[in-house]
């Protein structure tokens, strides 16, 4: 009969254990396909409603991202609709000049007189020497990935189609037989 020590028992059973009990863990998901359930939906724009860059008055902040700072001007990421542009020679006084509308803009960079930012599908540079008329220097079409699939993990959703358009947004809605998951 073989006797295990207490260190060879952990070592031997506790890691497989653990494995299992890891990858046990996923939540089963509902089998019955004409059930209505709590999903994500996407939401389409077209190519044109979403290539239209526009400087316009400023606007409020509703979900900041990035901030740079060129200057004596900061440029605030608003996610997914685009870049308030700030002055800021007088920090005591911060004075909004105008908002550029970039729907689909998540990320960007500003080097010399160049602003860079993501058009959804697209990587557009932008002309800021005048920040209260930014204008399109170039856009190098389909830069990036179509957004296939929301952000979140362990969701089902409504599979994209691009035919429809581009995917500017993800809403929760109620889905009978969602075929996707992530």
């Amino acid at each position: 009969m073989t006797h295990f020590s207490k260190p060879d028992f952990v070592r031997r059973f506790t890691a497989p254990l653990l494995v299992l009990a890891v990858f046990g863990c996923e939540a089963p998901r509902d089998t019955d396909p004409d059930r209505p359930v709590q999903a994500l939906r996407p939401v389409y724009a077209s190519y044109e409603e979403i290539s239209a860059i526009k400087t316009l008055a400023p606007q409020p902040l509703r979900n900041p991202g990035k901030i740079y700072i060129k200057g004596g001007f900061l440029f605030i990421n608003e996610q997914g609709k685009g870049v308030h542009i700030v002055d800021n020679s007088d920090p005591a006084n911060p004075q909004k000049i105008s908002f550029v509308s970039v729907p689909g803009n998540v990320d960007m960079a500003v080097k010399d007189q160049v602003l860079y930012v993501d058009n959804s599908l697209d990587l557009v540079a932008l002309d800021i020497s005048d920040p209260r008329k930014v204008t399109v220097l170039k856009r190098v079409k389909d830069a990036y990935p179509y957004p296939s699939y929301p952000q979140q993990r362990g969701v089902q959703f409504e599979c994209a189609n691009p035919e429809k358009g581009i995917v500017v947004r993800w809403e929760t809605a109620t889905l009978t037989n969602p075929k996707c998951y992530r």
